[in-house]
């Protein structure tokens, strides 16, 4: 055994079955009780019985299908034109899209769309003639259209994120020297030479956007269709029935949205091998073109769209939060007033501070996890399957999260508990968090040389002050960036909240969905503005931390 792997205090077999113990045994046992109680058959007949189940079935699975097939290619597309100023553009401001919770855009972005929205506003009446708000269903449409461009819309950055930094820069740089010599385009280098090697490191990240396209239950409540809505959302009111029954039902219903989960990522399988396998002719017959204006214009424009939507609904929330009157179709309000800021602000510091606690407190202990996940891989085997870490995210959380309540349940008839409070809460939401902060860190860590710590323990260093003196200042920007995606993934965690905090621990975003849910555009517009504060001063610090850690990191990328 190197002096490297040298492990005295046995610490990699303790993390390991910590975090099985932890976070194993719960899983297991809610799936376990999810079979148990779905597939009995009372259960099952209630279940099938409901009017319009399989068109729920269906939406869920339309609007993930095509929620996943837009955002993919939307990333495929801006990346293919990456050397463009729009994309780079993009690339900068990826750390604010980012902070910019689903729920908050989720409100804004009604503020543009709705018939009497800022889009509308715009053109009317010069050029629509609109004198009152049409009778348009842009929000909560029968087909989902709405949540689909929302959910394309907010997660194109995430998979952006995950594509840069899958990238090895010395390896694509290679690539692209060679296509270049070739005499391939910069579009032809990346659909032919990159995009098939970089299947398998976007293959999770896709999936998990499947996921959460097929059991979304916050963005659906707001932008989704109601007549019927999609399963996830009948799920979740099932559940609240104070008929017992019909929980029953719920956990039926969690195992067909497991089921069709399962489906949706058999076909994005299929797509990837489709890709690889029936495209090998198109990428090896050797033509060369030139970049198409038409291909280049549309991945410009779709940069510009991604940056401007997300600025006019950062607009929108605030116009919103201080208007007093605004009557359509005015652009602007016509009276102005911040009374909701001055009468609602003061009274919402325990909101407030239970948000941030729970934040702070589930970005640091995912943050702790994956570093000691990661540095307890020794010679390149993991402790841990990738999908296994992330199989919080391929799972619709809705099936998740149902199944784990059971568990939790059952567990809690022992010690007379009943599995509701804040450090269920927090735990609930680690699922959740450790995943995402992983992914953020697995990218940095892999392309580390390690050499470098390898030469301050020659020089006489502990592997402890190896890593806090060495390692550390020179990973500071994914490390505090991976704690802020965790810090604003539990901001923005709604159904876990609400299930293990049974109205005893409410957050921002609980009551964010409630307020959005209703007419109040002017409380709805503050509560989407401070959702999206929180996240968004975490993210700056986490960008103005590293300079002050490590100076030569001053002026540097975020790689």
């Amino acid at each position: 055994m190197s002096r490297f792997d040298y492990d005295p205090l046995g610490w990699r077999p303790l993390f390991t079955a910590g975090c099985a113990l932890v976070f194993g045994l719960p899983l297991l046992a809610g799936g376990w009780q999810l079979l148990a109680e779905g597939l009995t058959r009372p259960h099952l007949q209630l279940l099938l019985a409901q009017p319009g189940l399989w068109h729920s079935a269906a939406l869920s699975l339309w609007i993930g299908a095509a929620s996943t097939l837009g955002s993919l290619l939307l990333t495929a597309l801006l990346l293919a034109h990456s050397d463009s100023r729009a994309f780079c553009w993009l690339r900068r401001l990826l750390s604010p899209l980012l902070a910019l919770p689903h729920v908050a855009f989720a409100i804004g972005f009604a503020f543009l769309l709705a018939p009497s929205g800022w889009l509308l506003r715009l053109f009317s009446p010069t050029l629509t003639g609109f004198e009152l708000p049409p009778d348009w269903q842009t929000l909560r449409d029968p087909a989902g259209l709405g949540l689909i461009l929302a959910l394309t819309l907010k997660e194109t950055p995430f998979l952006l994120l995950m594509a840069i930094a899958a990238q090895d820069p010395a390896r694509v740089a290679r690539q692209q020297w060679l296509g270049a010599s070739l005499g391939f385009s910069a579009p032809q280098i990346w659909w032919r030479l990159l995009l098939p090697a970089q299947w398998p490191a976007l293959r999770l990240p896709i999936y998990a956007v499947a996921a959460y396209g097929v059991a979304v239950v916050d963005l659906a409540q707001l932008l989704g269709p109601d007549a019927p809505a999609p399963l996830a959302v009948r799920l979740w009111l099932w559940y609240q029935d104070p008929d017992l029954l019909w929980r029953g039902a719920t956990t039926s219903g969690a195992l067909l949205l497991l089921a069709i989960t399962a489906l949706l990522i058999a076909l994005l399988r299929l797509l990837e091998w489709l890709h690889k396998e029936m495209g090998k002719g198109c990428w090896l017959d050797g033509k060369r073109a030139a970049p198409h204006p038409l291909a280049n214009r549309l991945a410009a424009g779709s940069a510009f769209t991604l940056i401007t939507l997300n600025l006019a609904v950062l607009a929108a929330l605030l116009l919103w939060s201080l208007a007093r009157r605004w009557p359509f179709p005015a652009l602007w309000p016509s009276q102005w007033s911040g009374h909701y800021w001055f009468d609602l602000l003061p009274t919402l510091s325990p909101l407030l501070t239970t948000s941030i606690l729970l934040a702070l407190a589930s970005g640091a202990i995912a943050l702790a996890m994956a570093v000691l996940s990661l540095e307890a891989q020794k010679a390149g085997r993991r402790l841990w399957p990738l999908w296994l870490i992330c199989l919080p995210l391929l799972l619709p959380q809705a099936s998740l999260l149902f199944g784990i309540r059971l568990g939790v349940d059952w567990f809690s008839l022992g010690w007379g508990g009943d599995g509701i409070g804040w450090g269920w809460v927090l735990w609930s939401q680690l699922l959740f968090v450790f995943p995402y902060v992983y992914l953020c860190l697995h990218g940095p860590y892999r392309q580390f040389d390690p050499r470098i710590t390898q030469s301050a323990l020659l020089l006489g260093a502990t592997p402890w002050r190896a890593w806090w003196q060495v390692k550390a200042p020179l990973l500071a920007r994914p490390l505090l960036f991976a704690f802020a995606v965790g810090a604003a993934v539990s901001l923005a965690q709604y159904l876990p909240t609400l299930l293990f905090g049974a109205g005893r621990v409410v957050t921002i975003t609980t009551e964010a969905v409630a307020i959005g849910s209703g007419l109040n555009r002017r409380l709805a517009g503050l509560y989407g503005l401070l959702q999206l504060l929180l996240p968004l001063l975490i993210y700056l610090l986490a960008l103005w931390l590293p300079a002050r850690i490590n100076p030569a990191l001053k002026g540097g990328s975020s790689r």
